[in-house]
């Protein structure tokens, strides 16, 4: 396994590449075998700052590469056994946190950078972005930012919006800021509990070259939850096994975020 990169950097030579644009189908419908996410392009950009502060959605691969990434974390029964299975599989993950979790658990963000994992910021908490003011969504995000750093020891360069919502001026305020978002291009909807087949079933189902995979170490707005769901109460470490399984069958290399980042052109969705 090629060990993990370093923090993607966003104001550096991989910002500067072009930045492939595609509409949201080009999302839908993607199996084993589907065509790269960028075979789909609108346009590229070639001056690309303020399309990619709108946040990667992939990249554009030919190559067999995906980007396992965890949100809402770290929790201290999820987190611990995810980790697990990487070390024991040679994998680097990425994971995005939240700044009330690292408070509450910053031995697990330290194991985290200590086996090779890229470290990304998912919010001081999970509240939305959308209707905030941009100089108080900045300001808190910062906050979380350095005490992420504070705690991890290393640079955090990337920030996943919860549940992916980045209003333009925030998302290019925090770009400016040195923080660049990144988003997902498919997940395994494994935020309620489910049979672990199923949400091994999503996930592979949303794995193609280029792709970014949303899984969860922790659901952080448990208060959402709708009638008749109920937390993950399913082994998280074994759907992690069991989809690693699935992708060395299939010829998938896993790359952190910011070695997919640093190696071929961010695909943003509009």
């Amino acid at each position: 396994m090629t060990p993990a990169a370093g923090p993607a950097d966003p104001t550096g030579r991989a910002a500067r590449q072009p930045v492939v644009v595609v509409g949201r189908k080009a999302l839908d419908g993607h199996e084993a075998d589907a065509p790269r996410l960028g075979g789909r392009a609108w346009w590229r950009a070639r001056r690309p700052r303020a399309v990619a502060a709108l946040g990667a959605h992939g990249v554009d691969a030919t190559e067999r590469v995906v980007a396992i990434t965890y949100d809402d974390g770290p929790h201290p029964e999820h987190t611990p056994r995810i980790l697990d299975v990487l070390a024991r599989r040679g994998v680097r993950a990425t994971f995005f946190t939240i700044g009330a979790f690292v408070r509450e658990r910053p031995e697990l963000v330290r194991r985290i950078v200590a086996e090779g994992h890229a470290l990304g910021l998912h919010g001081a908490d999970h509240r939305s972005l959308a209707g905030r003011d941009p100089r108080e969504v900045v300001a808190t995000t910062l906050r979380a930012k350095a005490h992420l750093e504070d705690v991890a020891q290393v640079p955090v360069t990337m920030f996943r919006p919860p549940y992916g919502v980045m209003p333009k001026r925030q998302g290019l305020a925090l770009w400016r800021a040195g923080l660049e978002p990144v988003m997902w291009s498919g997940d395994a909807a494994d935020w309620t509990d489910r049979p672990v087949d199923d949400v091994v079933d999503d996930a592979r189902r949303s794995v193609f070259p280029g792709a970014m995979l949303l899984l969860h170490d922790n659901r952080a707005d448990p208060e959402t939850l709708g009638p008749g769901e109920r937390l993950p109460a399913f082994d998280k470490g074994a759907v992690l096994d069991r989809l690693l399984d699935l992708l060395e069958r299939d010829h998938y290399r896993t790359r952190t975020v910011p070695e997919l980042l640093a190696s071929y052109p961010r695909v943003v969705v509009l």
